[in-house]
């Protein structure tokens, strides 16, 4: 570097160096100066001020607002301005005219005519433990009440429809009256923000599938049905502004770490989330669409939103973000899954922990964030104020951070507001601001702003009817968008990943199971599967993976039954019949030819679509014995394998399907059939447990006995381990066979499950699968022969890997038989 350019940079850095002190300076005496104004006109809001004077203030305050947000930010001027925002909002809600929020919602000319006109309108916003309304003439709420559902009163539509008319009638306001009706919308279809017309299908849509369950979703069919009772429903307008299932999420942020999981932006607070950007906005004298903003909703759940260009890009929703006084937010996911399969939480726990159990009424015992201040206040203990300490500055840091976290787009952020009945608490919004340090300004806005965004969307309905959506057709254009987003969230850019095992190495996993039946095939060929009665959704869509997924097809499909519904299924899934992976066979009889064409050596597996599971069975016996494939002592039956999320190994359980009442010879075939399933999973000596209802032999209990002289029959084999009988907790729980001091080699550790009957077999499968979050896969074996037999309530990856663990096990008894493949 030349001298002359050192000396140019070291000038030009003087320079600014001396720039940044006097600013400094003169920043330090504005802050102190306006920290002083500022709380001058507090005291004088509190004690009341003329209306000349308070036009005064706010005009020296909207001066000094539009000044500083022109001037290059910095931690104090970005205070200055959060400050004098909020002052600003205090001053005008404190004033005479309680209209100052609806005219800031509506803007100057809309609010004007709305004053002129004096529209009449009904509010309705239902809770869960009241109905909240509301009456309106022009922009003034004219009265206003909540009708709380008592403990014994029945909850319903009717109910509190009935409640609602019969308040008004007691308060002389008459139904008729009514120009219009403004409903909370609740858990609707998603759809982008804004005011739309209420129509029957929204109702249809709150009934038959609400994206959550909740008492808002009682606010439009409320709406509707006191239109009918005013009997005037057709001149009414009914309207619902911003509900909880807007939805304008960009699609960067919809995107998580698991293809699986996509997000979406339901379950936000967005009536208070855009009412609040629109009047900082307004105080700003701003148009909204310019200001990019942070709202964040803090009270018994807590919301946070990012508004870019008028619409909510980025989300931290009500339901899995951040904590509330009863939702725990987002729990380390590392941690939770520990905890479960430490038994420390169940699913359900979890669940509740989420959404009424967390927060602050697990970390403190109560979800009123006032009762606990209270109580600090007067009645705490040394440690128990240390705590409350600790839990307040643990809400606030997660609410700055979420708050911080979404300016992660790049985007020029304004300005950052705070909403909600957690607002109302000074100390803890000054947590708040010292954890975002200055970075944004930050405006406070206790309370809540519900009604008012409700009512400019209906009076700007009513005068600008241009300005109102249409519902279904701003639905299924978003869910059209939607689709097409996930198809690209979901395009491969590699092929299926396969995980290598070690050969021979256990298959611990229903994944391990499909990854092994892929390099099976590899090895070998695609079988051809027929699906007997191939009119069944869940087997077209596993037949679907297995021909789609991965680096190759596992498998190809003969679909046999009725052409013209075999059709109509396969256009619906988007599978293409080419006569090379997908062929139908045309049939009436789909057993018989299933068998025919395995006889023939055109198929090799058979698995069970939709015809009933004693029609296939029969078809295949017969054709097993017919063919000499039966040897004398062998039985068919139905081994499950169970994925189950709190064990690092996979469980299997015989049989729960297929034989009703075995006798003891029976469940010895039965037995060895699943022993040959485990084997094949590369368990080598596999821990059976022959259960009963005991883990001690019992002269009354039968299955005891029979469990006794099973085990001793396996007594002398190397390539396994029985015992029996066992109590399925003994099998299965370590600390429980501990604590019952059994002596046995099964500790808890079981691989295979032997069980009495078809009930016990049944009942297992069905709680596993149902309340513990298993997955399963299963196959009929006869000798060398697998069946692949599904259940209705499977999911499409238990149907997969079921044919995953007959296709591995077809081509593993082909090698040990020594036929070439």
């Amino acid at each position: 570097m030349s001298a002359k350019l050192r000396n140019k940079i070291i000038e030009a850095v003087g320079e600014i160096g001396k720039i940044n002190i006097s600013m400094s300076a003169f920043e330090r005496d504005l802050t102190v100066t306006c920290e002083a104004w500022l709380a001058d006109l507090s005291e004088q809001i509190k004690q009341g001020m003329g209306t000349s004077d308070a036009m005064i203030m706010k005009s020296d305050l909207s001066a000094v607002i539009e000044i500083l947000i022109k001037s290059p930010p910095s931690p104090g001027i970005n205070t200055i301005i959060g400050d004098a925002l909020t002052m600003m909002l205090e001053m005008e809600r404190a004033g005479q005219d309680k209209s100052c929020v609806i005219q800031r919602l509506l803007g100057p000319s809309l609010a004007k005519e709305a004053r002129q006109n004096e529209m009449k309108f009904l509010l309705l916003n239902p809770g869960t433990p009241s109905t909240r309304i509301a009456a309106y003439q022009g922009l003034e709420q004219v009265h206003s009440f909540e009708i709380h559902v008592l403990p014994d009163e029945e909850d319903s539509l009717d109910h509190r429809v009935k409640a609602v008319a019969a308040h008004l009638d007691r308060a002389g306001i008459d139904l008729a009256s009514f120009d219009g009706i403004a409903c909370q919308g609740g858990f609707l279809k998603p759809i982008p923000s804004g005011t739309y017309r209420v129509v029957p299908e929204m109702v249809t849509d709150l009934v038959e599938a609400p994206l959550r369950s909740h008492a808002s979703n009682m606010g439009i069919p409320m709406g509707m049905e006191l239109a009918r009772m005013a009997g005037h429903q057709k001149d009414l307008l009914l309207t619902t502004t911003d509900p909880f299932v807007c939805d304008e999420m960009d699609l960067v942020d919809r995107v998580t770490g698991f293809i699986k999981i996509k997000r979406n932006g339901a379950g936000a607070h967005y009536l208070n989330h855009k009412a609040v950007w629109r009047i900082v906005a307004s105080l700003m004298n701003q148009a909204p669409e310019q200001v990019n903003a942070v709202t964040a909703h803090v009270g018994g759940g807590t919301s946070l939103a990012a508004h870019r260009q008028g619409q909510v890009t980025m989300l931290i929703d009500a339901y899995s973000g951040l904590p509330s006084t009863s939702r725990s937010g987002a729990i380390d996911i590392d941690r939770v899954i520990k905890a479960i399969k430490s038994k420390e939480i169940s699913i359900r726990d979890l669940e509740q922990v989420l959404d009424s159990r967390g927060g602050l009424l697990s970390l403190v015992g109560t979800n009123d964030f006032y009762a606990m201040i209270g109580f600090l206040r007067q009645g705490a203990t040394p440690v128990q104020r240390k705590k409350i300490e600790l839990v307040q500055n643990f809400l606030a840091r997660k609410i700055a951070g979420g708050m911080l976290k979404l300016t992660a787009d790049g985007a020029d952020v304004r300005v950052m507001a705070i909403t909600g009945g957690l607002a109302k608490n000074p100390d803890m919004m000054h947590r708040v601001k010292q954890n975002i340090a200055g970075r944004y300004p930050v405006v406070t806005m206790p309370g809540y702003f519900e009604h008012e965004a409700l009512a400019a969307g209906q009076i700007r309905g009513y005068y600008a009817s241009e300005t109102l959506k249409d519902y279904e057709t701003e639905r299924n254009a978003l869910e059209k968008r939607r689709h097409d987003e996930d198809a690209l969230i979901d395009t491969p850019v590699f092929k299926r990943e396969i995980r290598f095992k070690k050969k021979g190495a256990p298959l611990t996993t229903l994944d391990d199971i499909i990854d092994a039946a892929y390099l099976t095939v590899e090895e070998n060929y695609a079988p051809t599967i027929a699906i007997v009665g191939a009119n069944n959704e869940e087997a077209i869509q596993a037949a679907k993976r297995a021909n789609e997924e991965g680096r190759f097809r596992i498998s190809k499909f003969v679909l046999l039954g009725d052409f013209q519904e075999i059709s109509q299924m396969a256009y619906e899934y988007d599978l293409v019949i080419d006569n090379d992976n997908y062929t139908i066979f045309d049939t009436e009889n789909p057993v018989e030819e299933a068998v025919n064409l395995l006889d023939e050596g055109k198929v090799d597996i058979l698995m069970k679509g939709s015809i009933h599971t004693e029609d296939i069975l029969r078809g295949f016996f017969k054709y097993l014995k017919a063919s000499g494939r039966l040897q004398k002592g062998q039985v068919m039956s139905h081994t499950a394998i169970v994925d189950i999320p709190t064990r690092n190994k996979l469980l299997a359980f015989s049989d729960g399907a297929l034989n009703t009442y075995p006798d003891e010879e029976k469940r010895v075939a039965i037995l060895e059939n699943a022993l040959k399933v485990v084997h094949n999973l590369n368990i080598k000596v596999p821990k059976v447990a022959v259960v009963s209802a005991v883990e001690n032999v019992n002269r009354s209990v039968d299955s005891s006995i029979e469990a006794e002289r099973i085990a001793a029959r396996f007594a002398d084999r190397d390539d396994c381990i029985v015992e029996g009988p066992l109590s399925l907790d003994v099998a299965m729980d370590p600390a429980i066979a501990k604590e019952k001091h059994y002596t046995g080699r099964i500790q808890g550790n079981a691989d295979v499950l032997i069980l009495p009957d078809i009930d016990s077999g049944n009942i297992l499968w069905k709680t596993l699968t149902t309340q513990s979050g298993a997955a399963l896969a299963g196959v009929i074996l006869c000798g060398d022969m697998p069946l692949i037999l599904t259940s209705r309530g499977d999911s499409t990856r238990s149907k997969l890997a079921s044919l995953s663990l007959a296709i591995k096990f077809y081509f593993d008894i082909k090698k040990e038989n020594g036929v070439a493949s």
